[in-house]
């Protein structure tokens, strides 16, 4: 996963002079571009709204946050959510993965407050952490949404918004799961 400040592009091609158009500028932020097996899609993070949020997912997404590895036991620190798989779906509606066990139980315990802002999942394309049965808020665990969701906004926390990709999460969104929710092919975060 790569996490970068906004930049702005000129291409000019060698020797002839000639501009390329810079592509439409971003706001001011930062953004996590997210590498699938089925493509990549980038994410604005709200370090605005949501600090802390946003300040547990990038330093697992950077391998800065010390965690218990589910299958030996030990602590750890590396790019947490590389190599994981997008182990749950709800088809044509969100995504959820953060979760190396692929079950939705095997993820660190580490929560964070709840940070409720104006920019929430009353539109589609919203990025948020999950929460638990006890409404605790996950520091790791995340969903994506294709689709206005409004019911998650009293409890989980909207941490960012997919501005690019949203054809790679529609995607994610709309493969074949079985009963449980889990895709028949497993999609995996590369990166």
């Amino acid at each position: 996963m790569k996490l970068f400040r906004r930049a702005v592009f000129a291409l000019l091609i060698g020797g002839l002079g000639l501009a390329v158009a810079e592509p439409p500028a971003r706001p001011e932020g930062w953004y996590a571009e997210v590498e699938t097996s089925l493509g990549s899609f980038t994410i604005r993070l709200l370090s605005e709204q949501a600090p802390q949020t946003v300040a547990h997912f990038v330093a697992f997404a950077k391998g800065e946050m010390e965690f218990v590895d589910p299958f030996t036991g030990n602590k750890k620190k590396a790019p947490f959510y590389d190599g994981i798989a997008i182990h749950k779906t709800k088809f044509a509606q969100w995504f959820e993965a953060g979760d190396p066990t692929g079950t939705g139980h095997g993820m660190p315990l580490v929560w964070v407050p709840a940070e409720l802002g104006p920019v929430n999942f009353s539109r589609p394309y919203r990025v948020g952490m999950t929460a638990s049965s006890m409404k605790r808020i996950s520091g790791v665990m995340f969903f994506a949404t294709i689709v206005a969701e409004p019911y998650f906004n009293a409890g989980h926390n909207c941490f960012g918004e997919i501005v690019e990709g949203r054809d790679v999460v529609d995607q994610i969104c709309n493969v074949k799961i079985g009963g449980n929710g889990r895709p028949l092919q497993p999609v995996v975060i590369k990166h």
